[in-house]
């Protein structure tokens, strides 16, 4: 039963952080393409005034996205000094908090997003973003970007969708850690 509910996890974790590395490459191409079109567009100039908030949404995007496929990935920045003069077994119940302590971060990331978003009260307002802002004063669904002239909230969505990914790769690496069948992903780069 163990054994088939890791494997559940790292299907789903896996089918994630494959979506997770499309994003980042698509993402990553938007943002050169962008900076690019706008060193052309400057220096011919014609500057396209909105490239920017474009170039710094996508770049967001893409660092948030990042953020959770690290996770999975098990390559977060870390000090190991401690932990290198740690037993076998420390350094297994280290790892255990470690993952415990993300998937708590995660998860608290998932409740912020809920409060933020509060579908509850927008559920109650009938979809209506003015009555949800005048009965909550939360302007989220309200609020346009400076130049693009798309809702905030969209951009913002990535908080919501990096926390549940978040959520999903870390209660698999948890899972994996406590099972001790921790996934390599040596050659994942490749």
């Amino acid at each position: 039963m163990v054994r088939f509910m890791i494997s559940v996890f790292r299907s789903i974790s896996g089918a994630v952080l494959l979506a997770e590395r499309w994003a980042m490459i698509l993402l990553s191409a938007s943002v050169t393409g962008l900076i690019l079109l706008n060193v052309v567009t400057r220096a011919t100039d014609n500057a396209i005034y909105w490239v920017d908030e474009a170039a710094i949404y996508a770049m967001v995007w893409l660092v948030m996205i990042g953020a959770s496929a690290i996770i999975r990935l098990r390559r977060g920045i870390s000090v190991t000094i401690v932990e290198d003069m740690l037993s076998p077994a420390a350094k297994r119940i280290s790892g255990i908090l470690v993952d415990a302590g993300l998937l708590l971060l995660a998860g608290l990331l998932i409740w912020t997003s809920i409060l933020w978003y509060d579908p509850a009260a927008l559920i109650a307002n009938d979809f209506d973003f003015a009555a949800f802002s005048g009965s909550t004063f939360n302007f989220i669904y309200q609020e346009p970007t400076n130049t693009l002239g798309l809702p905030k909230y969209l951009v913002w969505l990535v908080m919501p969708i990096t926390a549940v990914t978040m959520t999903i790769h870390a209660a698999t690496n948890l899972a994996e850690r406590i099972a001790g069948q921790v996934t390599d992903f040596t050659g994942w780069e490749d």
